[in-house]
């Protein structure tokens, strides 16, 4: 799963893939401001577990929405899970 952030927008690709969670920036960004992100250092950041949902490219089926709710559950075991902030951590890779 990825969030990917292009030109200013930010929408999520490969949304069935719930083994991976990342954010894609182009490689000359450094941390650019994208709503319901918030960056830990250069190279991780939280991304708000609702705002994922809302994203243009999810699916809103209950099968996704499952899914999607199995790879936080995850998350949450492995430390991913910032509650104070409903976030998941995601590793940020730049593109270019």
């Amino acid at each position: 799963m990825i969030i990917d952030h292009a030109n200013g927008s930010t929408r999520l690709i490969e949304a069935e893939d719930f083994k991976g969670f990342k954010l894609r920036i182009a490689s000359g960004e450094t941390q650019p401001p994208i709503a319901g992100v918030t960056w830990v250092d250069d190279g991780n950041v939280l991304i708000g577990i609702d705002a994922v949902k809302a994203l243009p490219g999810a699916p809103n089926t209950s099968e996704w929405n499952a899914g999607f709710q199995a790879m936080v559950d995850y998350a949450a075991k492995k430390g991913w899970i910032d509650a104070d902030k409903n976030a998941i951590r995601a590793h940020v890779e730049r593109a270019g």
